[in-house]
């Protein structure tokens, strides 16, 4: 009996170490799993807006020449009011037109900066011929552009946005006349600067112009399926309604600065300043972008986590220790990057 009690007894401690073990083993694969998660998230998310942000106010010319918008009313819609501003953001008590705050999916968070980036996109296509009188382009190449389409143009001398009218993808022939599509052209002039006329300012761009789709993109945090997300709001070939995507989930939080170069010396300023700092939007020549990510399962960690955010090296959380006391115990990892606008920088 005794020696059956002895034999129980050496069984329970040896199940206890295996259960302890298997405890162990399962909570570090759960918190590497987390932490891959949180990991990629960020390398995705990073490579993105990186992305588009260096594309921001890009034209396919020189960043000096005027642009015609002849779109009806471009400054009633944030993503046509490219006089505004190519590169603009919003504070987190701001409302930004794209999304309203909200707590339904894909509406943004409370809190979180949101930034618009206007500009061409990377599809480009070779001006063939332009006859101004007809409002009609002839392009080098067959095409994805559609009915519809919204396209910046230029040259040496200026650009223009536009809204093509009549597009027939088995031919290189583009019509841009007023009177059809949403928001439509205001004319079928597309000089500088733009009258709202028929004919409006005339100008025809030679050969060897360059048309390339306009790309409006947003970013924001919002309510995603399972949590928080990074959206990014784009504008689909041929719609006229720029429509919001989850892009990456495990997006917390997004703080944004912005390095202005204020006397026109070619060097960024020290100072990153907030949007709401910000009175020129024309002198941002780079982006200081701060993600807060974390991972969707909790009890993850041993100890609620203590969170530096933004990242110690933006300027904003240089004091020792600045962060936050997490209230769950999750994986979180902050970001920091900053992206220069090549489009400013010529």
């Amino acid at each position: 009996m005794v020696e059956l009690l002895v034999a129980m007894v050496l069984g329970l401690f040896l199940m206890a170490g295996t259960l302890q073990l298997f405890l162990g083993s399962n909570r570090l694969y759960r918190f590497q799993e987390g932490l891959s998660s949180v990991q990629e998230n960020a390398r995705a998310v990073s490579e993105f807006i990186a992305r588009d942000i260096r594309m921001g106010g890009f034209t396919g010319c020189h960043r000096s020449v005027p642009v015609a918008n002849v779109l009806n009313d471009p400054s009633a819609r944030w993503w046509t009011d490219f006089a505004s501003g190519a590169v603009i953001g919003y504070e987190g008590n701001e409302a930004f037109p794209g999304q309203a705050f909200g707590s339904d999916i894909g509406d943004r968070v409370a809190g979180t900066d949101a930034l618009v980036l206007l500009g061409a996109g990377r599809q480009g296509y070779t001006i063939v011929q332009h006859v101004a009188t007809a409002a009609q382009f002839k392009i080098n190449q067959l095409h994805h552009l559609q009915d519809g389409s919204i396209v910046m143009v230029c040259d040496a001398r200026q650009a223009s946005i536009l809204q093509l009218t009549n597009v027939n993808t088995s031919n290189v022939t583009l019509v841009h006349n007023t009177g059809t599509e949403t928001p439509g052209n205001c004319t079928k002039g597309l000089g500088s600067p733009v009258e709202c006329t028929a004919n409006g300012t005339p100008y025809e761009y030679g050969p060897d112009s360059i048309m390339f789709d306009f790309t409006p993109i947003a970013y924001y945090v919002g309510n995603g399926e399972t949590g928080l997300s990074l959206f990014r709001v784009s504008l689909e070939p041929g719609s006229s309604t720029p429509q919001a995507f989850e892009l990456v989930e495990e997006v917390e939080d997004m703080q944004l600065h912005y390095g202005i170069d204020s006397d026109a010396d070619g060097w960024v300023d020290p100072d990153y300043l907030d949007a709401s700092a910000v009175t020129d939007w024309g002198m941002v020549r780079s982006v200081r972008v701060n993600l807060l990510l974390a991972s969707r399962q909790d009890h993850l960690t041993e100890d609620q986590p203590w969170v530096v955010f933004p990242a110690a090296d933006t300027g904003e959380a240089n004091k020792a220790g600045a962060g936050f006391q997490a209230a769950d115990w999750r994986v979180y990892q902050s970001l920091s990057k900053t992206v220069a606008l090549r489009n400013r920088l010529q």
